[in-house]
């Protein structure tokens, strides 16, 4: 499994881009939604992010035509975004 993660050095805004095509088993879904949930942890937040959430939100991307999702997580929360 393959994911994207990286921090703006100004805003401190964290971002993780998880590509459609590398969720591929339960396993990619569950260790996705734990990197989410660590990385929103260090923020105070709990992104309350189920494994059946981000099945759903792969689904809408591939039917859509969109390749990833991208996670921006600060301060006021996290917010998913469907992205080529």
């Amino acid at each position: 499994m393959l994911v994207d993660v990286s921090v703006d050095p100004k805003s401190l805004d964290a971002f993780i881009r998880l590509e459609v095509e590398n969720l591929k088993d339960e396993k990619s879904y569950k260790d996705s939604v734990a990197i989410i949930s660590m990385i929103a942890g260090d923020y105070n937040l709990d992104p309350e992010l189920e494994v059946s959430d981000l099945q759903e939100m792969a689904k809408m991307a591939l039917d859509k035509g969109m390749k990833a999702i991208l996670f921006d997580i600060n301060e006021d929360g996290v917010e998913a975004e469907l992205v080529n």
